[in-house]
């Protein structure tokens, strides 16, 4: 199933990185949780919230960077970014989010320091 993942959430994706965060909300479940790799102030629970955040890291300029959309399992997707941070609290990082789907929709999308340390969760 996630090779269908991949492409119903491509387009979505690639929409957020031209800075259209409302084509995400389709494919995130009304209780989706955002959580980032320490827990803090950019927790989301909820697609309002996510929704929200994503809103303001758009303008903020983040979500522009390339990314890979990966195979992670039959239900979740590992997004990562193609290049490290050079700049900021987490320079030298390539973040990654396993995304974890039910039914077609997100309802997790957990960001970690790297690809490796998201595909060790996704198991």
């Amino acid at each position: 199933m996630s090779s269908e993942l991949l492409e119903v959430a491509r387009p979505a994706l690639e929409a957020w990185q031209r800075g259209d965060v409302e084509a995400l909300a389709d494919l995130l479940d009304p209780e989706v949780e955002l959580t980032w790799w320490e827990p803090g102030e950019w927790d989301c629970h909820g697609r309002a919230e996510v929704l929200t955040l994503l809103r303001e890291r758009a303008a903020e300029g983040a979500g522009t960077a390339e990314i890979e959309l990966i195979d992670a399992g039959p239900d979740a997707i590992v997004s990562a970014w193609s290049e490290a941070f050079t700049e900021g609290p987490v320079a030298g990082l390539r973040p990654a989010t396993l995304i974890t789907f039910r039914d077609g929709k997100a309802i997790s999308m957990r960001q970690f320091r790297s690809r490796e340390e998201a595909f060790e969760a996704a198991g």
